[in-house]
């Protein structure tokens, strides 16, 4: 029922929207590809390690979720705790609390775990998600330590109304229903979201019993959740913005058991999300570019009527001036500015009366020297209420070998310091205080190249990087006696290295991407001695990925592949299996009329019905199917 309270902040969208496009000419859709650029407001641009996500795949999977895209098209590791359950990621060998997740500019990541269930974020609300693997902490503050992920939403284009309708249906229960409006004025523009989803996950899976393998239904692994996400943007004079971004989801989920306790309806258990935020921006273009926002960030998680919540306000300003040169100094651009934050946890664990205040400064700077020399720098200082935040310092530079028109080689390495301040479930769970917790603090070190070639005819490229991060205080959960406490480990040590290949050519895209990381507990208490020279529990040495993406006239195929290593348990001499999956869809658009089109797509997911799982003990489906239609106008 709360998914239809927000009907009448839809229709006067659309109302508005109308009006503005009555004197529009409508024109054949045209789909641009490729990266976008906007210096102004990507953070990331100072990052030699951003890639873009592919637009057409994002476009076939936005009836899925941003764990959909990570786990099928990057070579990032993601662990699920069954299909639709919670999800987390695992960049260059790290942990999932040292990935940072931002929306918009403002970081999303949960204060009380440190990460982000990528279960939870509907690729349905998102024009743009971009993926930065390496520490660059000096970009997003505590807890990028792996890598970043960046989701935007980009205004839409003056005096036009574009509306999609979308209905899948699948496997198991499957159902995904969304609308999306996005259009305006010349002043006035927006874009609003809705979309309603469930499954009942009551697929089939193999379990190896003392009488032998048996076939059981999965049970109490079912999901629903709704969204609301809305977007407006109102251009005042001299190139002034005022952007408003509202993002609102609920799920209400199973948490699937175990595959022993799977028939066993007294270990059933609930879970239920809702993640308001609400985020304002004030933009200014022009000599000083000028960027202030504030947001409010609301996470309610019921678990067995436990309420696990915080409130989140932070406000921040930034200003950014770009220098052209003459001579051997090109051109140097620098943006510095500032972040206050306050939070007030409302935990059942926690002790009352709780709250904490974060501030924080940096400061960004990109020059160019010459032709060839590309140098990046980085500061951040942040502060956090009775916690130590280590300074983090990054500098990069890039240097191009070959320097054509068509073609070019370049090679790049980068420092930088990076952290990740404890979370307050690290510190306050079971009504504790753990003072002795020490911030997580890194040391990041790349190196690499990249050789690009376009013609007319088609776009190749080629990356390579070497990586080696040396972590101190990892913090690990342990038990000690009846209880589980969050404890430093002294010295953690990742070493690995990526490689990357794209091929366009006459709209046709074929892309690869391979990580190898090593994960090592160096140095640490007496229960890590176990641990010492193995790889780090639940984490893969070996990630691939590869995808193809084919078009003609208006048919579209995907075809994605992925390969996860084999992974050891809590017990370091028992191994989960290595597995690939494939997924394949086929899409056709047909034309009605000037301005609609309606597209279908088929999708078979798990190609090769492969059995396997990605967290201990739970399972996940084989072969599955999806249908989509969609109507655009």
């Amino acid at each position: 029922m709360k998914f239809f309270r927000h009907r009448s902040l839809l229709f006067l969208f659309l109302s508005a929207a109308t009006a503005a496009a009555q004197e529009v000419t409508p024109i054949e859709e045209v789909e641009v590809r490729g990266k976008r650029i906007e210096k102004e407001s990507l953070p990331s641009t100072y990052s030699d390690h951003a890639t873009m996500a592919d637009t057409a795949v994002l476009g076939s999977l936005q009836a899925g979720t941003l764990s959909d895209y990570m786990s099928g098209h990057s070579a990032v590791f993601v662990k699920e705790s069954g299909k639709g359950m919670n999800s987390s990621v695992s960049m260059r060998g790290t942990a999932a609390s040292q990935t940072a997740v931002s929306w918009n500019g403002v970081g999303i990541n949960s204060l009380t775990m440190g990460q982000t269930d990528f279960s939870l974020i509907p690729l349905f609300f998102f024009d743009y998600a971009e993926l930065a693997p390496g520490g660059e902490s000096s970009l997003y503050g505590s807890g990028a330590i792996g890598g970043s992920v960046d989701l935007r939403n980009s205004a839409p284009a003056k005096n036009s109304f574009n509306g999609l309708l979308m209905q899948t249906v699948g496997s198991y229960g499957q159902s995904f229903t969304g609308l999306k409006l996005k259009g305006g004025g010349q002043r006035l523009t927006g874009k609003t979201a809705l979309f309603y989803n469930r499954a009942d996950n009551d697929f089939h899976f193999q379990l190896m019993e003392f009488g032998g393998k048996s076939t059981q239904v999965q049970h109490n692994a079912g999901y629903n959740s709704y969204g609301l996400q809305q977007d407006l943007y109102y251009d005042l004079r001299r190139q002034q913005q005022l952007a408003l971004h509202f993002w609102h989801t609920a799920y209400d989920r199973n948490i699937q058991p175990s595959v022993q306790n799977n028939r066993n309806a007294d270990r059933y258990e609930d879970i239920s999300d809702r993640n308001t935020r609400l985020l304002l921006v004030y933009s200014r273009r022009g000599w000083l570019t000028l960027n202030a926002k504030t947001a409010y960030l609301n996470d309610h998680q019921k678990y067995g009527g436990d309420l696990i919540a915080t409130h989140d306000w932070l406000a921040g300003a930034d200003a950014e001036h770009e220098w052209q040169l003459d001579g051997w100094f090109r051109q140097m651009q620098v943006k510095a500015g500032a972040q206050i934050q306050y939070i007030v946890p409302e935990v059942y664990a926690y002790n009352d009366g709780l709250h904490e205040w974060r501030n924080e400064f940096f400061s960004l700077a990109h020059s160019q020297m010459g032709k060839r020399w590309h140098l990046n720098c980085g500061l951040r200082q942040q502060w956090v209420s009775g916690e130590d935040a280590p300074f983090s310092p990054s500098a990069g530079i890039k240097f191009g070998l070959v320097e054509h028109d068509s073609t070019h080689l370049r090679l790049k390495a980068n420092i930088s310091r990076n952290f990740r301040i404890p979370t307050l479930n690290d510190r306050y769970w079971g009504h504790l205080d753990n003072k002795y917790l020490k911030a997580e603090d890194a040391a990041n070190y790349d190196g690499g190249a990249e050789w690009r070639l376009q013609t007319p005819l088609c776009l190749m490229q080629l990356t390579a990087t070497a990586f080696h991060n040396k972590v101190e205080n990892w913090i690990l959960w342990m038990p000690r006696g009846n209880v589980w406490k969050p404890i430093n480990v002294d010295l953690v040590e990742v070493n690995g290295f990526e490689a990357g290949a794209k091929l366009e050519a006459k709209g046709q895209t074929l892309q690869a991407a391979y990580t190898h990381s090593h994960t090592e507990v160096k140095e640490g208490f007496s229960e890590m001695r176990p641990f010492k020279g193995r790889q780090i529990a639940l984490l893969p040495e070996d990630n691939l990925s590869a995808s193809f993406t084919g078009r003609w006239r208006t048919w579209k195929w995907i075809f994605a592949t992925s390969y996860t290593g084999r992974r050891s348990t809590s017990d370091v001499f028992e191994t989960m299996d290595a597995y690939w999956l494939c997924n394949t869809s086929l899409g056709y658009k047909f034309k009605l009329g000037k301005s609609w089109h309606l597209g279908l797509q088929a999708t078979v997911n798990n190609l090769l019905d492969t059995d396997y799982q990605t967290v201990p003990y739970k399972a996940m489906p084989g072969r599955h199917y999806q249908l989509e239609a969609k109507l655009e106008y």
